[in-house]
């Protein structure tokens, strides 16, 4: 088992950086919307109640979607702080940085990723 060096570990927690100030920002967003809709209510000349809850519903769906992802990138930063950052949880081999670059949130490989799916 290799590990990636201090500056591609930098590289990657750039990344994950990145894309957590981005996800806090669509929560927020989501946030803000639903505040809105639920305080201004439904309004009766504009919008039937099944719009209105679908609304609603779609921007939870959608936060949970960002929370989810934002849990995620919370979860790799800490495998960077513990050093296995980059290595599967399956096979124990380093994930190729091409996968890491594309998916920076994963702790599998794509072999690791069929074992696991093999065993469902």
């Amino acid at each position: 088992m290799n590990k990636y060096s201090n500056e591609e570990v930098k590289e990657f927690k750039e990344k994950l950086l990145h894309l957590k100030k981005i996800e806090e920002n669509q929560i927020k967003s989501f946030d803000e919307r639903l505040h809105n809709v639920t305080t201004n209510g439904k309004d009766e000349n504009s919008i039937d109640t099944t719009s209105y809850s679908m609304q609603i519903e779609s921007l939870n769906d959608s936060r949970n979607r960002c929370v989810k992802h934002l849990n995620q990138i919370t979860n790799a930063l800490l495998r960077i702080e513990n050093g296995v950052y980059g290595i599967c949880v399956e096979t124990k081999m380093l994930i190729p940085k091409e996968r890491l670059m594309a998916v920076p949130t994963t702790n599998l490989s794509m072999e690791g990723k069929r074992i696991r799916e093999s065993r469902k």
